[in-house]
Protein backbone atom coordinates (compact mmCIF):
# COMPACT_ATOMS: atom_id res chain seq x y z
CA UNK A 1 0.00 0.00 0.00
CA UNK A 2 1.67 3.17 -1.16
CA UNK A 3 0.79 6.42 0.52
CA UNK A 4 2.10 9.94 0.39
CA UNK A 5 2.58 12.53 3.12
CA UNK A 6 4.17 15.87 2.30
CA UNK A 7 5.89 18.27 4.66
CA UNK A 8 3.67 20.90 6.34
CA UNK A 9 3.41 24.35 4.77
CA UNK A 10 2.18 27.50 6.48
CA UNK A 11 -0.75 29.38 4.90
CA UNK A 12 -3.65 31.66 5.76
CA UNK A 13 -7.00 30.63 4.29
CA UNK A 14 -10.48 30.12 5.66
CA UNK A 15 -11.08 26.38 5.99
CA UNK A 16 -14.32 24.61 5.21
CA UNK A 17 -15.77 22.92 8.25
CA UNK A 18 -16.13 19.14 7.83
CA UNK A 19 -15.11 17.13 10.83
CA UNK A 20 -15.76 13.73 12.36
CA UNK A 21 -14.12 13.11 15.70
CA UNK A 22 -14.37 11.09 18.88
CA UNK A 23 -12.94 11.55 22.33
CA UNK A 24 -9.46 10.11 22.38
CA UNK A 25 -8.51 7.55 24.98
CA UNK A 26 -4.91 7.65 26.27
CA UNK A 27 -2.83 4.86 24.83
CA UNK A 28 0.11 4.95 27.25
CA UNK A 29 0.34 4.97 31.03
CA UNK A 30 2.30 8.22 30.95
CA UNK A 31 -0.51 10.00 29.09
CA UNK A 32 -3.21 8.30 31.14
CA UNK A 33 -1.95 9.58 34.50
CA UNK A 34 -0.30 12.73 33.08
CA UNK A 35 3.07 11.97 34.61
CA UNK A 36 5.87 14.31 33.62
CA UNK A 37 9.48 13.32 33.13
CA UNK A 38 12.63 15.34 33.52
CA UNK A 39 14.47 16.92 30.62
CA UNK A 40 18.25 16.91 30.28
CA UNK A 41 18.34 20.20 32.19
CA UNK A 42 16.12 18.75 34.92
CA UNK A 43 18.22 15.61 35.25
CA UNK A 44 21.35 17.77 35.44
CA UNK A 45 19.85 19.81 38.23
CA UNK A 46 18.74 16.65 40.04
CA UNK A 47 22.21 15.10 39.69
CA UNK A 48 23.79 18.29 41.00
CA UNK A 49 21.51 18.13 44.01
CA UNK A 50 22.48 14.52 44.67
CA UNK A 51 26.18 15.43 44.53
CA UNK A 52 25.61 18.42 46.82
CA UNK A 53 23.76 16.20 49.28
CA UNK A 54 26.67 13.73 49.31
CA UNK A 55 29.18 16.56 49.91
CA UNK A 56 27.00 18.01 52.68
CA UNK A 57 27.04 14.60 54.38
CA UNK A 58 30.82 14.16 53.97
CA UNK A 59 31.82 17.72 54.86
CA UNK A 60 29.10 18.38 57.42
CA UNK A 61 28.09 21.70 55.86
CA UNK A 62 24.52 22.85 56.48
CA UNK A 63 24.50 25.38 53.62
CA UNK A 64 25.30 22.56 51.19
CA UNK A 65 22.36 20.60 52.62
CA UNK A 66 19.94 23.49 51.85
CA UNK A 67 21.35 23.87 48.34
CA UNK A 68 21.10 20.13 47.70
CA UNK A 69 17.47 20.02 48.81
CA UNK A 70 16.67 22.96 46.52
CA UNK A 71 18.36 21.28 43.55
CA UNK A 72 16.64 17.96 44.23
CA UNK A 73 13.13 19.24 44.85
CA UNK A 74 12.91 21.89 42.10
CA UNK A 75 12.79 19.50 39.08
CA UNK A 76 10.53 17.10 40.99
CA UNK A 77 8.18 19.96 41.86
CA UNK A 78 8.18 21.08 38.20
CA UNK A 79 7.24 17.54 37.07
CA UNK A 80 4.51 17.36 39.71
CA UNK A 81 2.98 20.70 38.73
CA UNK A 82 3.18 19.73 35.07
CA UNK A 83 0.75 16.93 35.83
CA UNK A 84 -2.02 19.47 36.51
CA UNK A 85 -1.17 21.77 33.63
CA UNK A 86 -2.66 21.43 30.15
CA UNK A 87 -1.42 23.29 27.09
CA UNK A 88 -3.69 26.22 26.30
CA UNK A 89 -3.78 25.25 22.63
CA UNK A 90 -6.81 24.38 20.50
CA UNK A 91 -6.66 22.62 17.14
CA UNK A 92 -9.11 22.70 14.23
CA UNK A 93 -8.43 20.13 11.51
CA UNK A 94 -10.16 20.27 8.12
CA UNK A 95 -9.84 18.29 4.90
CA UNK A 96 -10.08 19.59 1.36
CA UNK A 97 -11.98 17.91 -0.18
CA UNK A 98 -14.02 16.81 2.82
CA UNK A 99 -14.06 13.24 1.47
CA UNK A 100 -11.03 11.92 -0.35
CA UNK A 101 -10.93 9.53 -3.29
CA UNK A 102 -8.41 6.71 -3.47
CA UNK A 103 -5.18 7.62 -5.26
CA UNK A 104 -6.12 11.31 -5.20
CA UNK A 105 -4.45 13.91 -2.95
CA UNK A 106 -6.30 15.49 -0.06
CA UNK A 107 -5.12 18.62 1.71
CA UNK A 108 -5.08 18.60 5.51
CA UNK A 109 -5.28 22.01 7.18
CA UNK A 110 -4.54 22.74 10.82
CA UNK A 111 -5.52 25.94 12.59
CA UNK A 112 -3.86 26.16 16.00
CA UNK A 113 -4.67 28.91 18.48
CA UNK A 114 -3.85 29.51 22.13
CA UNK A 115 -5.48 31.25 25.07
CA UNK A 116 -3.64 33.31 27.60
CA UNK A 117 -0.08 34.56 27.27
CA UNK A 118 2.06 33.22 24.46
CA UNK A 119 4.93 31.08 25.70
CA UNK A 120 7.99 29.63 24.10
CA UNK A 121 7.94 27.70 20.84
CA UNK A 122 6.26 24.28 21.20
CA UNK A 123 7.21 21.35 18.93
CA UNK A 124 4.14 19.64 17.47
CA UNK A 125 3.54 16.43 15.52
CA UNK A 126 0.36 15.34 13.78
CA UNK A 127 -0.37 11.62 14.15
CA UNK A 128 -0.99 9.62 10.96
CA UNK A 129 -1.96 5.98 10.37
CA UNK A 130 0.96 3.61 9.96
CA UNK A 131 0.32 3.33 6.22
CA UNK A 132 1.23 6.99 5.74
CA UNK A 133 4.50 6.83 7.62
CA UNK A 134 5.75 9.38 10.12
CA UNK A 135 3.53 12.39 10.74
CA UNK A 136 4.63 15.94 9.87
CA UNK A 137 6.49 17.93 12.50
CA UNK A 138 6.21 21.68 13.04
CA UNK A 139 6.39 24.23 15.82
CA UNK A 140 3.91 26.69 17.30
CA UNK A 141 3.73 29.62 16.88
CA UNK A 142 4.89 29.86 13.27
CA UNK A 143 7.27 32.56 12.18
CA UNK A 144 4.60 34.27 10.05
CA UNK A 145 1.79 34.09 12.62
CA UNK A 146 -0.17 37.28 13.28
CA UNK A 147 -0.73 38.14 16.92
CA UNK A 148 -4.08 36.74 18.11
CA UNK A 149 -4.94 34.86 14.88
CA UNK A 150 -3.09 31.63 15.58
CA UNK A 151 -1.04 29.66 13.09
CA UNK A 152 -2.03 27.76 9.95
CA UNK A 153 -0.34 24.62 8.69
CA UNK A 154 -0.95 22.42 5.68
CA UNK A 155 0.20 19.07 4.31
CA UNK A 156 -1.09 16.56 1.78
CA UNK A 157 -2.05 12.90 1.96
CA UNK A 158 -2.77 10.41 -0.79
CA UNK A 159 -4.81 7.41 0.45
CA UNK A 160 -4.15 4.35 -1.69
CA UNK A 161 -6.97 2.27 -0.18
CA UNK A 162 -10.60 3.09 0.54
CA UNK A 163 -11.75 3.20 4.16
CA UNK A 164 -12.00 5.55 7.12
CA UNK A 165 -8.60 6.77 8.31
CA UNK A 166 -7.93 8.24 11.75
CA UNK A 167 -5.87 11.41 11.28
CA UNK A 168 -4.61 12.96 14.50
CA UNK A 169 -4.34 13.87 17.27
CA UNK A 170 -1.78 16.65 17.22
CA UNK A 171 0.76 15.85 19.92
CA UNK A 172 2.86 18.40 21.76
CA UNK A 173 5.86 18.11 24.02
CA UNK A 174 4.71 20.29 26.94
CA UNK A 175 7.39 21.68 29.27
CA UNK A 176 7.45 23.96 32.28
CA UNK A 177 8.69 27.54 32.01
CA UNK A 178 12.21 26.58 33.13
CA UNK A 179 12.48 23.56 30.87
CA UNK A 180 13.11 21.12 33.72
CA UNK A 181 10.29 18.66 33.00
CA UNK A 182 8.27 17.72 29.92
CA UNK A 183 5.52 15.35 28.94
CA UNK A 184 3.69 14.44 25.71
CA UNK A 185 0.11 15.64 25.39
CA UNK A 186 -2.65 15.19 22.80
CA UNK A 187 -4.16 18.55 21.85
CA UNK A 188 -7.27 17.22 20.10
CA UNK A 189 -9.11 14.05 19.11
CA UNK A 190 -8.48 12.14 15.87
CA UNK A 191 -10.55 13.15 12.85
CA UNK A 192 -12.09 10.74 10.36
CA UNK A 193 -10.88 10.96 6.77
CA UNK A 194 -13.17 8.96 4.46
CA UNK A 195 -11.48 7.64 1.33
CA UNK A 196 -14.11 6.79 -1.29
CA UNK A 197 -13.69 4.13 -3.97
CA UNK A 198 -13.32 5.34 -7.54
CA UNK A 199 -16.44 4.99 -9.70
CA UNK A 200 -15.79 3.72 -13.22
CA UNK A 201 -18.20 5.25 -15.73
CA UNK A 202 -19.87 2.85 -18.16
CA UNK A 203 -20.78 3.70 -21.73
CA UNK A 204 -24.55 3.92 -22.44
CA UNK A 205 -24.68 0.63 -24.35
CA UNK A 206 -27.91 -0.58 -22.79
CA UNK A 207 -28.85 -2.85 -19.90
CA UNK A 208 -28.26 -6.58 -20.40
CA UNK A 209 -31.58 -8.34 -20.89
CA UNK A 210 -33.57 -5.19 -21.72
CA UNK A 211 -35.10 -4.27 -25.06
CA UNK A 212 -35.97 -1.02 -26.75
CA UNK A 213 -33.93 2.09 -27.40
CA UNK A 214 -30.73 1.74 -25.38
CA UNK A 215 -32.48 -0.80 -23.18
CA UNK A 216 -34.16 1.91 -21.11
CA UNK A 217 -37.81 1.29 -21.89
CA UNK A 218 -38.52 -0.11 -18.45
CA UNK A 219 -36.95 2.78 -16.59
CA UNK A 220 -38.28 5.81 -18.46
CA UNK A 221 -41.85 5.61 -17.20
CA UNK A 222 -43.88 8.72 -16.50
CA UNK A 223 -46.09 9.39 -13.54
CA UNK A 224 -49.54 8.05 -14.39
CA UNK A 225 -52.43 6.63 -12.35
CA UNK A 226 -50.97 3.20 -13.17
CA UNK A 227 -47.95 4.09 -11.04
CA UNK A 228 -50.01 3.22 -7.99
CA UNK A 229 -50.10 -0.44 -7.02
CA UNK A 230 -53.54 -0.95 -5.50
CA UNK A 231 -53.75 -3.49 -2.71
CA UNK A 232 -56.58 -4.15 -0.30
CA UNK A 233 -56.87 -4.74 3.41
CA UNK A 234 -59.66 -5.12 5.94
CA UNK A 235 -61.64 -2.07 6.98
CA UNK A 236 -60.44 -0.37 10.18
CA UNK A 237 -62.36 2.17 12.27
CA UNK A 238 -61.52 5.63 10.97
CA UNK A 239 -61.09 4.65 7.30
CA UNK A 240 -63.02 6.90 4.93
CA UNK A 241 -65.88 5.40 2.95
CA UNK A 242 -64.32 6.63 -0.30
CA UNK A 243 -61.49 4.10 0.11
CA UNK A 244 -63.81 1.07 0.21
CA UNK A 245 -62.91 -1.36 -2.57
CA UNK A 246 -66.34 -2.69 -3.56
CA UNK A 247 -65.26 -5.59 -5.84
CA UNK A 248 -62.97 -6.96 -3.12
CA UNK A 249 -65.73 -6.42 -0.54
CA UNK A 250 -68.13 -8.46 -2.67
CA UNK A 251 -65.62 -11.28 -3.05
CA UNK A 252 -64.63 -11.42 0.61
CA UNK A 253 -68.01 -10.72 2.14
CA UNK A 254 -66.50 -8.09 4.46
CA UNK A 255 -65.53 -4.46 4.03
CA UNK A 256 -62.16 -4.07 2.23
CA UNK A 257 -60.40 -0.74 1.64
CA UNK A 258 -57.78 0.37 -0.87
CA UNK A 259 -54.16 0.49 0.30
CA UNK A 260 -52.26 2.29 -2.43
CA UNK A 261 -48.52 1.72 -2.67
CA UNK A 262 -46.83 4.46 -4.68
CA UNK A 263 -44.05 2.99 -6.83
CA UNK A 264 -42.99 5.39 -9.54
CA UNK A 265 -39.32 4.36 -9.72
CA UNK A 266 -38.24 0.89 -10.89
CA UNK A 267 -35.84 -0.82 -8.53
CA UNK A 268 -32.52 -2.50 -9.20
CA UNK A 269 -31.31 -4.75 -6.39
CA UNK A 270 -27.54 -5.24 -6.42
CA UNK A 271 -26.48 -8.16 -4.24
CA UNK A 272 -22.76 -8.02 -3.37
CA UNK A 273 -21.51 -11.27 -1.88
CA UNK A 274 -19.11 -10.44 0.93
CA UNK A 275 -18.62 -13.89 2.41
CA UNK A 276 -15.03 -14.84 3.17
CA UNK A 277 -15.41 -18.20 1.46
CA UNK A 278 -16.25 -16.47 -1.82
CA UNK A 279 -13.19 -14.20 -1.93
CA UNK A 280 -10.58 -15.74 0.40
CA UNK A 281 -11.21 -19.42 -0.23
CA UNK A 282 -7.66 -20.08 -1.44
CA UNK A 283 -5.99 -18.91 1.75
CA UNK A 284 -3.71 -16.07 2.63
CA UNK A 285 -0.68 -17.60 0.91
CA UNK A 286 -2.07 -17.37 -2.62
CA UNK A 287 -4.56 -14.52 -2.19
CA UNK A 288 -3.21 -11.73 0.03
CA UNK A 289 -5.56 -10.16 2.54
CA UNK A 290 -6.02 -6.41 2.24
CA UNK A 291 -6.87 -4.22 5.22
CA UNK A 292 -9.67 -1.63 5.08
CA UNK A 293 -9.29 0.96 7.90
CA UNK A 294 -12.37 1.49 10.09
CA UNK A 295 -11.30 4.55 12.14
CA UNK A 296 -12.28 3.48 15.67
CA UNK A 297 -12.33 -0.31 15.29
CA UNK A 298 -10.16 -3.06 13.87
CA UNK A 299 -9.63 -3.03 10.08
CA UNK A 300 -11.88 -5.14 7.87
CA UNK A 301 -10.43 -7.80 5.58
CA UNK A 302 -10.64 -7.57 1.82
CA UNK A 303 -8.97 -9.12 -1.22
CA UNK A 304 -8.11 -8.12 -4.73
CA UNK A 305 -11.14 -10.00 -6.08
CA UNK A 306 -13.48 -8.43 -3.53
CA UNK A 307 -12.17 -4.99 -4.45
CA UNK A 308 -13.06 -5.70 -8.07
CA UNK A 309 -16.52 -6.90 -7.04
CA UNK A 310 -17.10 -3.77 -4.93
CA UNK A 311 -16.03 -1.47 -7.77
CA UNK A 312 -18.33 -3.40 -10.09
CA UNK A 313 -21.26 -2.90 -7.70
CA UNK A 314 -20.50 0.83 -7.60
CA UNK A 315 -20.06 1.22 -11.36
CA UNK A 316 -23.15 -0.81 -12.28
CA UNK A 317 -25.19 0.91 -9.59
CA UNK A 318 -24.17 4.35 -10.85
CA UNK A 319 -25.05 3.37 -14.42
CA UNK A 320 -28.48 2.02 -13.47
CA UNK A 321 -29.19 5.06 -11.29
CA UNK A 322 -28.48 7.32 -14.27
CA UNK A 323 -30.95 5.36 -16.40
CA UNK A 324 -33.78 5.89 -13.90
CA UNK A 325 -33.53 3.01 -11.43
CA UNK A 326 -33.54 3.28 -7.66
CA UNK A 327 -30.61 1.21 -6.38
CA UNK A 328 -30.96 -1.15 -3.42
CA UNK A 329 -27.54 -2.43 -2.26
CA UNK A 330 -27.60 -5.60 -0.15
CA UNK A 331 -25.13 -8.32 0.85
CA UNK A 332 -25.36 -12.12 0.66
CA UNK A 333 -27.41 -12.24 3.88
CA UNK A 334 -30.03 -9.81 2.61
CA UNK A 335 -28.77 -6.96 4.82
CA UNK A 336 -28.55 -3.44 3.46
CA UNK A 337 -25.00 -2.24 2.78
CA UNK A 338 -25.77 0.89 4.79
CA UNK A 339 -26.45 -1.32 7.81
CA UNK A 340 -23.24 -3.38 7.66
CA UNK A 341 -20.77 -0.70 6.56
CA UNK A 342 -19.09 1.65 9.03
CA UNK A 343 -19.39 4.42 6.44
CA UNK A 344 -23.11 3.88 5.77
CA UNK A 345 -25.20 6.97 5.18
CA UNK A 346 -27.82 8.17 7.64
CA UNK A 347 -30.77 7.57 5.31
CA UNK A 348 -30.18 3.83 5.42
CA UNK A 349 -33.75 2.84 4.49
CA UNK A 350 -33.91 4.88 1.30
CA UNK A 351 -32.94 3.79 -2.20
CA UNK A 352 -29.89 5.23 -3.88
CA UNK A 353 -31.65 7.40 -6.45
CA UNK A 354 -31.48 10.88 -7.88
CA UNK A 355 -28.52 13.12 -8.70
CA UNK A 356 -26.59 12.17 -5.55
CA UNK A 357 -27.01 8.40 -5.88
CA UNK A 358 -23.40 7.76 -6.95
CA UNK A 359 -21.82 9.81 -4.16
CA UNK A 360 -24.06 8.14 -1.57
CA UNK A 361 -23.14 4.69 -2.86
CA UNK A 362 -19.45 5.63 -2.76
CA UNK A 363 -19.76 6.60 0.90
CA UNK A 364 -21.72 3.47 1.81
CA UNK A 365 -19.12 1.20 0.15
CA UNK A 366 -16.06 3.11 1.41
CA UNK A 367 -15.50 1.06 4.58
CA UNK A 368 -17.23 -2.18 3.55
CA UNK A 369 -15.19 -5.34 4.08
CA UNK A 370 -15.64 -9.07 4.09
CA UNK A 371 -17.73 -10.55 6.87
CA UNK A 372 -15.96 -11.34 10.12
CA UNK A 373 -14.01 -14.58 10.33
CA UNK A 374 -16.30 -16.02 13.00
CA UNK A 375 -19.46 -15.80 10.86
CA UNK A 376 -20.52 -19.03 9.17
CA UNK A 377 -23.10 -19.22 6.44
CA UNK A 378 -26.22 -21.09 7.54
CA UNK A 379 -29.11 -22.62 5.67
CA UNK A 380 -31.42 -20.06 7.28
CA UNK A 381 -29.49 -17.29 5.47
CA UNK A 382 -30.85 -18.54 2.15
CA UNK A 383 -34.42 -18.22 3.37
CA UNK A 384 -33.67 -14.75 4.74
CA UNK A 385 -32.13 -13.65 1.45
CA UNK A 386 -35.04 -15.10 -0.55
CA UNK A 387 -37.51 -13.22 1.66
CA UNK A 388 -35.50 -10.01 1.29
CA UNK A 389 -35.47 -10.30 -2.50
CA UNK A 390 -39.20 -10.99 -2.55
CA UNK A 391 -39.83 -7.93 -0.38
CA UNK A 392 -37.55 -5.64 -2.40
CA UNK A 393 -38.56 -6.70 -5.91
CA UNK A 394 -42.29 -6.32 -6.53
CA UNK A 395 -42.64 -4.78 -9.98
CA UNK A 396 -42.18 -6.20 -13.42
CA UNK A 397 -39.49 -3.65 -14.31
CA UNK A 398 -37.31 -4.41 -11.29
CA UNK A 399 -33.91 -5.95 -11.92
CA UNK A 400 -31.46 -8.07 -9.94
CA UNK A 401 -27.66 -7.94 -10.24
CA UNK A 402 -25.65 -10.66 -8.47
CA UNK A 403 -21.94 -10.03 -7.94
CA UNK A 404 -20.37 -13.25 -6.69
CA UNK A 405 -16.92 -14.62 -6.01
CA UNK A 406 -16.04 -18.08 -7.25
CA UNK A 407 -19.13 -20.25 -6.62
CA UNK A 408 -19.19 -23.99 -7.09
CA UNK A 409 -21.84 -25.76 -9.17
CA UNK A 410 -23.72 -26.66 -5.98
CA UNK A 411 -23.64 -23.04 -4.87
CA UNK A 412 -24.86 -21.95 -8.31
CA UNK A 413 -27.85 -24.27 -7.93
CA UNK A 414 -28.47 -22.77 -4.50
CA UNK A 415 -28.50 -19.26 -5.98
CA UNK A 416 -30.96 -20.41 -8.65
CA UNK A 417 -33.18 -21.78 -5.89
CA UNK A 418 -32.93 -18.62 -3.77
CA UNK A 419 -33.59 -16.15 -6.57
CA UNK A 420 -36.30 -18.21 -8.25
CA UNK A 421 -37.75 -17.70 -11.70
CA UNK A 422 -36.70 -14.17 -12.58
CA UNK A 423 -35.79 -13.31 -16.16
CA UNK A 424 -34.01 -9.99 -15.55
CA UNK A 425 -31.02 -11.24 -13.57
CA UNK A 426 -27.42 -10.26 -14.27
CA UNK A 427 -24.53 -12.21 -12.75
CA UNK A 428 -20.87 -11.24 -12.45
CA UNK A 429 -18.51 -13.90 -11.04
CA UNK A 430 -14.98 -12.85 -10.04
CA UNK A 431 -12.34 -15.59 -10.16
CA UNK A 432 -8.58 -15.69 -10.45
CA UNK A 433 -9.05 -18.00 -13.46
CA UNK A 434 -12.42 -17.48 -15.08
CA UNK A 435 -12.16 -20.66 -17.20
CA UNK A 436 -12.80 -22.64 -13.99
CA UNK A 437 -16.32 -21.17 -13.89
CA UNK A 438 -17.58 -22.39 -17.27
CA UNK A 439 -19.98 -24.96 -15.70
CA UNK A 440 -21.34 -22.35 -13.29
CA UNK A 441 -21.85 -19.73 -15.99
CA UNK A 442 -23.57 -22.33 -18.17
CA UNK A 443 -26.04 -23.11 -15.37
CA UNK A 444 -26.91 -19.44 -14.98
CA UNK A 445 -27.37 -18.93 -18.73
CA UNK A 446 -29.56 -21.99 -19.02
CA UNK A 447 -31.86 -20.34 -16.49
CA UNK A 448 -32.16 -17.31 -18.80
CA UNK A 449 -29.78 -15.10 -16.83
CA UNK A 450 -27.08 -12.82 -18.28
CA UNK A 451 -23.87 -14.17 -16.72
CA UNK A 452 -20.15 -13.74 -17.29
CA UNK A 453 -16.96 -14.67 -15.41
CA UNK A 454 -14.12 -12.17 -15.03
CA UNK A 455 -10.74 -11.91 -13.30
CA UNK A 456 -9.37 -8.94 -11.32
CA UNK A 457 -7.47 -7.71 -14.40
CA UNK A 458 -10.66 -7.38 -16.44
CA UNK A 459 -12.01 -3.85 -16.70
CA UNK A 460 -15.60 -3.23 -15.71
CA UNK A 461 -16.33 -1.86 -19.18
CA UNK A 462 -15.15 -5.13 -20.74
CA UNK A 463 -17.28 -7.18 -18.35
CA UNK A 464 -20.36 -5.01 -18.97
CA UNK A 465 -19.84 -5.25 -22.71
CA UNK A 466 -19.55 -9.04 -22.48
CA UNK A 467 -22.84 -9.16 -20.57
CA UNK A 468 -24.52 -7.09 -23.28
CA UNK A 469 -23.26 -9.36 -26.03
CA UNK A 470 -24.38 -12.50 -24.19
CA UNK A 471 -27.90 -11.27 -23.34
Amino acid sequence: MSTNAAEPNEFRESPTHHRFSIAEKPTTLREKVHLGFLTARGWGLFASGAIALLLAFLLGRRELLAISLFLLLTPLLAAFLLRFGNPALSVERTFSPAQATTDSPVRVRLHITHSGRAGASIPLTDTLPEDFGKGPEFSYPSRTAVQGSGSWYEYRLRPATRGIYAVGPVRAQVADVFGLAARPAALDAPSALIALPVCEALEPTGIPGEHGSHGQAASNRRLTPDSFEVMTREYRPGDTVRRIHWPATARRGSLMVRQEDYRATPRAVIMLDRSRAAFLAQGVGTEPTLQIPQFTSAPKDSSRRFEWALHAALGVGAYLAQTGFGIDLIDHRGQGINDVSASGTEDADELFAGPHATSRMQQALAALGLEDAGMVRRESDRATLAAALKERMRERGDRLVLILGEPTEEQADAWLEVVGARSKVTVLCVANREDHLHPVISRFRQAGWSAVAVNPKTTLAEAWGALGSRS
